[in-house]
């Protein structure tokens, strides 16, 4: 009789640690040769347990391209597939260190891991960060933050348990992928509120082609966040080669987010994206952003340059975004 309670309160202890949330989005595309098209980009759901133990879980599932519509085809629902973004458990080991064990988002720069569209500015998303490298990694991961004097330094170190690496539907699938990221934080060591914000990060990863024979990659890259008084500056530089010292590619991208008013912010973007089997990309973005609450945006564009890409086409862009 004395231990039910107590058994009752341990269940209700351990399932007040779990949260769950997620986002969605919604574009509508004007591309320059192709029909318009709206299409619910995504619905995701986010699990996390968290009991201020060493231990903490995260998982994502993501219901991809729920559903689109065009003039031709009308309402359709076929391409509607399943994605496990992220599904993993961190162990704090001390105050500089914890261990990833599961799937998670490959470590390479900045949008690769903060991609989710209430996140970023734009509708669209740098053909750099996704052509070159692999988007997720099932494995094992080494990460932290070492501070010194006024700034600090995050590391992230991982490497491939499992050689299925499932991607965003039409992406180019990897394995044995391995590699680490550190950032300094405050490299200019400002003093305002945004001192925090100053990183400059370097990446490097090898990986292979999944398919018979693939060519292996290495690659090695930089990017960079600035936020100061109405403005934020980030970009991100890819450059990889195959084996035998043969090319295998290349991307970049320069970004700015300028503070109008009433939290409308003016986007400004270039970038570029040179692979040896593809056509080269040089593209322009220009738009504007409205954060409508702190878990919405609402966003316009219009993309511009050379090089098509189904997933990014050319042309007008609107989209609405939003966390729950």
């Amino acid at each position: 009789m004395m231990c039910k309670p107590l058994l009752a309160e341990d269940d209700s202890s351990f399932l007040q640690g779990f949260r769950v949330g997620g986002y969605t989005s919604v574009d509508l595309h004007v591309p320059r040769t192709e029909p318009t098209r709206l299409n619910w980009n995504e619905l995701s759901m986010i699990v996390t347990w968290d009991k201020n133990t060493r231990i903490k879980f995260f998982g994502e599932l993501d219901l991809e391209d729920p559903a689109s519509y065009t003039h031709r085809q009308g309402l359709d629902f076929r391409e509607a597939y399943i994605n496990p973004e992220r599904l993993y458990f961190d162990l704090n080991i001390n105050e500089n260190a914890n261990l990833r064990l599961g799937r998670f988002l490959t470590p390479l720069g900045r949008w690769n891991q903060l991609h989710a569209s209430p996140l970023v500015w734009t509708a669209s998303r740098p053909l750099a960060t996704t052509e070159l490298f692999p988007s997720f990694t099932s494995g094992v991961q080494l990460f932290g933050n070492l501070p010194f004097s006024e700034r600090s330094l995050d590391y992230q170190v991982y490497s491939a348990t499992m050689n299925a690496q499932p991607e965003s539907r039409g992406e180019t699938e990897y394995k044995d992928a391995r590699g680490a990221r550190i950032a300094l934080n405050n490299v200019f060591n400002f003093t305002d509120e945004n001192a925090g914000l100053n990183t400059i990060g370097l990446n490097y990863s090898s990986y292979r082609e999944e398919q018979p024979g693939g060519p292996k990659y290495r690659l090695l890259g930089l990017d960079f966040l600035l936020e100061f008084n109405r403005w934020e500056l980030s970009g991100e530089t890819y450059t990889r080669k195959a084996e035998h010292g043969r090319i295998g590619g290349s991307g970049s991208y320069l970004q700015s987010a300028f503070f109008i008013k009433s939290d409308w912010y003016w986007i400004t973007r270039l970038e570029s994206l040179h692979q040896p089997a593809a056509p080269n990309a040089e593209r322009w973005v220009l738009g504007v952003t409205k954060r409508l609450k702190p878990n919405q945006l609402l966003k316009f564009e219009i993309v511009g340059g050379n090089g098509e890409y189904e997933d990014v086409p050319r042309g007008f862009a609107t989209s609405f975004a939003m966390m729950y």
